[in-house]
């Protein structure tokens, strides 16, 4: 019935604690589960800890092992050789609530959902935390009130019919791969199941992809980005506007608004700009875009004086005054 995918690379020190809340979920099931254990190429001991879990639970847990290609490739290795109805990614640093799958699952089955996604708690190294809501709420169908938020790509979060990946695959070499692929799995849902209820705990790690030093490649998100709107050409007008929106505000956008705001300014100045310029290349109606025109206008009056006058400057390409702005921004928020 369900699928557990866990991609594993050179996560030691987290693994026990993954496996032990996913462990800890599955036994609260009363239909088949299998979880798979993909070690793509760890340089750790990342691959005795595999070894230990399935030798103590073979009936469930099931491990390969593969040269080093990535997070989209483990996916992609995982969807093929997955045999569940319903299909779950987890990642092997974050662990989860032990009713995640029980409360999902049961809400799924008894609706006939395609899909179902709850909650995401950020927990920080030190002992801070954070929700972040799987929905927003001031958008009445389901489908847009998932898409239209920061958050929406997260594939760990999501408990999805596996036939919905049919012929998609994640985009293998690029970093922000779920970028690519979650919005229209979604989209091929006939029914979603929101719950605000945060059963994963994703663990903000020094040394994550997310969280390393910033550099040109998270620009990768514009790549993948492009890739899913392609791809949201098989399902109508409608989904592709609510697509569009949510990947040009809340991921594009906020990608110059919040992480390269933050370095310093020469730096965020350089980055700005080729930044800006891969921007205006790859999406030309960008700037006409209602979700960017209206960025920040609900939020609070300082978060929206923030947004709406960055947005202006960078229209206009004035990137050396929206850095200068953001330096200004930057002491306020710091004191």
């Amino acid at each position: 019935m369900l699928s557990i995918i866990i991609p594993v690379y050179n996560t030691e020190k987290y693994l026990s604690k993954c496996l032990d809340s996913v462990l800890n979920a599955v036994s609260k099931l009363n239909f088949g589960v299998e979880i798979l254990l993909i070690n793509d190429g760890s340089t750790d001991q990342s691959e005795i800890v595999i070894e230990e879990y399935q030798n103590r639970y073979p009936d469930c847990i099931y491990s390969y092992s593969k040269p080093n290609g990535g997070l989209s490739s483990v996916k992609n290795y995982g969807l093929d050789r997955a045999k569940g109805r319903y299909v779950s990614f987890i990642d092997s640093d974050d662990y989860i609530e032990s009713e995640m799958f029980s409360d999902m699952m049961n809400q799924a089955l008894a609706a006939s959902a395609d899909a179902i996604v709850c909650d995401i708690k950020l927990v920080y190294d030190n002992g801070a935390e954070r929700i972040w809501s799987c929905t927003n709420a001031t958008k009445a169908e389901v489908y847009e009130a998932v898409i239209d938020m920061p958050m929406m790509a997260s594939s760990c979060n999501k408990i999805i019919k596996r036939k919905l990946f049919s012929e998609i695959r994640f985009p293998v070499g690029i970093n922000n791969e779920d970028i690519a692929v979650t919005p229209i799995v979604l989209g091929r849902a006939k029914k979603i199941i929101a719950i605000n209820k945060p059963y994963y705990n994703y663990y903000q790690r020094s040394g994550s992809i997310q969280n390393n030093t910033f550099s040109e490649k998270r620009f990768a998100l514009l790549r993948t980005a492009k890739i899913c709107i392609d791809m949201a050409k098989e399902l109508g007008s409608e989904k592709q506007n609510i697509i569009k929106n949510s990947l040009y505000a809340h991921q594009i956008l906020a990608l110059a608004l919040y992480p390269i705001r933050e370095q310093s300014f020469f730096k965020r100045r350089h980055l700005l700009g080729v930044y800006m310029k891969e921007i205006n290349s790859m999406f030309p109606d960008f700037w006409k875009n209602s979700a960017v025109r209206t960025y920040g206008v609900y939020d609070g009056e300082k978060e929206k004086v923030f947004k709406q006058l960055s947005i202006k400057l960078l229209r206009r390409k004035c990137y050396f005054m929206v850095c200068c702005f953001w330096t200004v921004v930057n002491i306020v928020l710091n004191r």
